[in-house]
C-alpha cells in the first residue's frame, strides 16, 4: 500500500477499505437477524429470548479473538509501513496460533458455565432447555467464527478488502438457504439453527485460509520463534477491543437479568429485536473501523501522523451521517420492524418505544467506536481501553442497574444514550490530550 496514494486519496482510500469491510459486517448482520427470523416465526419468543441470554458467551469469544487479531493486525500493518514484510508473515502466523489457543480455553470454560449462567438467571425449563440445546453446539462454531475474523482483518492489511466481502456473500447467502431447510422445512429448531451456522463458519474459514496459500498473498503462513514481547504487544494492543467486547458480555447479562427481574421473557423478547438494528448499526462502525485502522497504522509506520488524523475525521462525519438516517427511519418505523419476528402486540409496542428513546445512541455510538479504533492503531492502548470501559462497563453498568430500577423498561432503553454521550465527552479530551501531546514533541 502506498502512502503517497493514501495522502493524495483519503475519501476514496477510507471508502475502498471500509465498503468491504461494512458489506461483510452488514452480512452478518443479516444472518443474525435470519436467525433471530426464523427461530421467532418457526420456534416461538421463548427460543428467541433463550438465544439472548448466551449472548455474553458470544462476546467472550469475540473479545478473546479481537484482543488478538486487531493487536496482530495493527504491528503487522506498521511492519509493512517500514518495509518488513517477512516480519510481518511471523506475526499473522504467531497471532493465529495464539487465537487457536485461546479459543480452545474458552470453549472449555463456557461448558462449565452453563448451568451457573441458567441459574443465576433464573431461566424457566423452556428457556434452559433452548439455551442448552443451541449453545451446546455453538461452541464449536464460535472458535471458527474468531479465526474467520482474524483471517479477514489480515487479509484488510494485506491490502484486499474484497476477498472478505465475497466470503461474507457467499456466507449469507448459504445461511439464508440452511436457515429455511432446517428450521422451517426440518423443524429442527434451535439446533437447526446452530447447526446451519456451524456450517456457514466452516466453509468462510476454509475459504478464507486458501487465500493466504495463494499466490495473491503478500502476507503468509511463516515459520516463526513464539516471541513473548510479540505476544505481549498483541494482547496490548488489542486489550481495548477485548474490554469492549467483554464490557457488552458484562452489560448484556446485566441487561438480561434487569429484564428478567421487572419485565420477564418479553421484556428480553423485545430488548432482542430492537438489538439487532443496533448490532447492525455496530457492525457498520467497525466496518468503518477495519478500513480505518490499517490506513492509520500504516501512517504512523510512516510518521504521517496529520494524515492519520484526517482519516479519523473524515469517518467520524461519514458515521455521524448515517447515525442520523438509522436513528429517524427506525424512529418512524420501530413498530412495523418489530412485527417481522411474529412477536406479540406488547413486545412490539415495547420495541417503538425503545427505538424513540434509542435514537441517540445512533448518533453518538459511530464517533465513540472509532475513537478507540483509531487510539488502538495508533499505539495508544490506554486511551483506548479507557473509551471502551467507559462505554462498556463504567457508565453502561451503572446506568444498567440503576435506570431500570427508577423507570422499568424505560430505564432499560435510556441506559445506552446515556453511557454514549458521556464517553463522547471524555473522548474528545482525550483527542485533544494527543494533539497538545504531538505538538510539544514537534
Amino acid at each position: 500500500m502506498d502512502i503517497k496514494q493514501i495522502k493524495e486519496n483519503k475519501l476514496k482510500m477510507i471508502l475502498a477499505f471500509s465498503i468491504p469491510s461494512i458489506i461483510a459486517m452488514m452480512l452478518q448482520t443479516v444472518i443474525t437477524i435470519t436467525d433471530g427470523y426464523f427461530t421467532g416465526n418457526y420456534v416461538g419468543e421463548n427460543a428467541l429470548a433463550a438465544i439472548n441470554l448466551g449472548l455474553p458467551i458470544l462476546y467472550f469469544y469475540l473479545g478473546a479473538g479481537l484482543c488478538v487479531g486487531v493487536g496482530g493486525s495493527v504491528i503487522c500493518g506498521r511492519l509493512l509501513g517500514t518495509k518488513e514484510k517477512q516480519k510481518a508473515s511471523e506475526v499473522f502466523s504467531q497471532t493465529m496460533v495464539t487465537a487457536v489457543g485461546v479459543c480452545i480455553i474458552i470453549s472449555f470454560v463456557a461448558f462449565i458455565l452453563f448451568t451457573p449462567i441458567l441459574n443465576v438467571l433464573r431461566a424457566g425449563a423452556d428457556l434452559a432447555g433452548y439455551f442448552t440445546e443451541y449453545y451446546r453446539i455453538m461452541l464449536f462454531t464460535y472458535p471458527l467464527m474468531v479465526a474467520g475474523t482474524i483471517l479477514g482483518m489480515f487479509i484488510r492489511v494485506d491490502g484486499k478488502p474484497q476477498i472478505c466481502m465475497v466470503v461474507s456473500i457467499v456466507g449469507c447467502i448459504l445461511n439464508m438457504i440452511l436457515d429455511y431447510i432446517f428450521v422451517a422445512v426440518l423443524h429442527l429448531g434451535v439446533k437447526g439453527s446452530a447447526i446451519g451456522s456451524l456450517i456457514v463458519q466452516m466453509v468462510t474459514v476454509l475459504i478464507l485460509l486458501g487465500y493466504f496459500f495463494s499466490q495473491k498473498a503478500g502476507i503468509r503462513f511463516h515459520q516463526f520463534c513464539f516471541d513473548k514481547i510479540i505476544n505481549r504487544e498483541i494482547i496490548l494492543n488489542g486489550s481495548s477491543e477485548f474490554i469492549g467486547e467483554m464490557a457488552s458480555a458484562i452489560s448484556m447479562f446485566a441487561f438480561n437479568y434487569v429484564l428478567m427481574k421487572y419485565v420477564g421473557a418479553e421484556g428480553v423478547a423485545a430488548f432482542t429485536i430492537l438489538g439487532f438494528v443496533v448490532y447492525g448499526y455496530s457492525m457498520i462502525c467497525l466496518g468503518f473501523g477495519q478500513g480505518m485502522m490499517p490506513l492509520i497504522s500504516i501512517c504512523w509506520g510512516a510518521g504521517e501522523i496529520k494524515t492519520s488524523f484526517d482519516i479519523r475525521k473524515i469517518t467520524n462525519r461519514i458515521l455521524f451521517v448515517m447515525g442520523f438516517l438509522i436513528a429517524g427511519i427506525f424512529f418512524l418505523t420501530g413498530r412495523n420492524y418489530a412485527g417481522m419476528f411474529g412477536c406479540s402486540s406488547n413486545v412490539a409496542d415495547m420495541v417503538a418505544s425503545g427505538f424513540r428513546i434509542y435514537a441517540v445512541t445512533f448518533l453518538v455510538m459511530g464517533y465513540d467506536v472509532i475513537n478507540s479504533m483509531y487510539f488502538t492503531s495508533c499505539g495508544d492502548a490506554k486511551s483506548s481501553a479507557l473509551i471502551s470501559a467507559l462505554r462498556g462497563i463504567v457508565l453502561l453498568l451503572g446506568f444498567t442497574l440503576v435506570l431500570p430500577a427508577i423507570f422499568g423498561m424505560t430505564g432499560v432503553w435510556m441506559a445506552a444514550p446515556c453511557t454514549e454521550t458521556l464517553t463522547a465527552v471524555v473522548s474528545v479530551y482525550l483527542l485533544r490530550k494527543q494533539k497538545n501531546r504531538l505538538q510539544e514533541v514537534g
